[in-house]
This record gives structure tokens, C-alpha cells and sequence, in this order.
């Protein structure tokens, strides 16, 4: 029998539909997705499990994670799942308290969603955060350091930092927004 992915690209109209077998691959669904969408490179897809009180959405981008999301469309009694596109990853979201008048140092903990090794190489959006390398390369699985010191402020105040996370074999860009908030205590 044939399962069908229909995929949207952020609107309410889909824009292709996908058909698999059970026994499709991630491999062979990135290739049969490419085609129907005339495109290039897809980061991943998002899903929701009807199955799941929370219907929170979840993301499929390797092999493994394709292991749920064909579990979530064998469960369908329409053999229907509305998938949506994910060009580039999510952003990531950080929080860091930083003291006034100090050089500090932080570490934050990147995950490498392949299963395969990935080299990132590191931009900063301000000078009030120095990367102290220009690339990390994480093992399949891994989480690699993002390690950032920030010079001295003087007045309190909160302040966005974009750090970018470009992969060098492909054209994705990984986001991490840090909200830095230097304060007294």
C-alpha cells in the first residue's frame, strides 16, 4: 500500500505530496521530496503526532528520526501526514547572566542533529562576544562547545546576540540567539 506525505512550505496550501511504501528510506523520501518540489536541499521536515496529547511539533532530518515520523504515518487511518518544510534549522534559544565590570567566559552546548560528523565554522553578530574558535567539528550525535568570553560592561542592561553556525558541505545555516543580560548579583 501507499502512504501519502502532504507537504507545506509555511502557507495553507500544500504544495506537493509525497507518496511512500513502509519500507521507504530517509535517503529515498529526501530524494522522491527534492523531486517533487523541483528543489534543493531540504534541512528537514516538521510533524505532529496525532497519537500525542501535547501535539507538539516534532522533526524529522536523519535516518532515525525517520523511524518515528513513518511510525507516526502507519498509525493514520488515512494514510495521510501533512508535513511541513524546514529550509534552514530552528533557532536556537540561550539565556546567560553575566556580572558587571568581569571578563566572563561561557560555554554552550551545540547538538550535531546527522549522523555523520559536521564542521561548523562560527560567526558573531557583535563585538561584545568573542568566539574563541572560528570552527567546531562535532562527532555524529555529539554535542560540540560554543565557547564565548565577553569583555567587560559597566551598566546593567540585556543585549541579542546572534552567533551563526554555517555548515561547511552544505548551505545551512545553524542560528543561536543568546540573550545576555549583565546585572549586579
Amino acid at each position: 500500500g501507499m502512504y501519502s506525505f502532504v507537504v507545506f512550505r509555511g502557507g495553507t496550501t500544500s504544495v506537493a505530496t509525497v507518496n511512500v511504501t513502509k519500507e521507504e528510506t530517509w535517503e529515498g523520501f529526501n530524494v522522491k521530496l527534492q523531486g517533487a518540489l523541483g528543489a534543493g536541499k531540504v534541512y528537514g521536515v516538521a510533524y505532529v503526532d496525532p497519537g500525542e496529547a501535547e501535539k507538539k511539533a516534532k522533526i524529522c532530518r536523519n535516518a532515525g528520526e525517520w523511524v518515528d515520523c513513518m511510525a507516526c504515518m502507519l498509525r493514520e487511518s488515512d494514510r495521510e501526514l501533512e508535513i511541513d518544510l524546514l529550509d534552514q534549522p530552528p533557532v536556537k534559544p540561550y539565556r546567560l547572566s553575566l556580572k558587571l565590570n568581569k571578563k566572563e567566559k561561557k560555554k554552550i552546548s551545540y547538538p550535531n542533529p546527522y549522523e555523520r560528523e559536521v564542521t561548523f565554522e562560527l560567526s558573531a553578530s557583535t563585538e561584545h562576544a568573542v568566539l574563541k574558535e572560528k570552527s567546531v567539528t562535532i562527532p555524529k550525535g555529539e554535542k560540540g562547545p560554543i565557547i564565548l568570553s565577553f569583555p567587560p560592561v559597566s551598566e546593567p542592561r540585556t543585549e541579542t546576540i546572534i552567533v551563526g553556525l554555517h555548515e561547511k558541505d552544505s548551505d545551512f545555516t545553524h542560528t543561536v540567539k543568546i540573550i545576555a543580560a549583565w546585572s549586579t548579583d
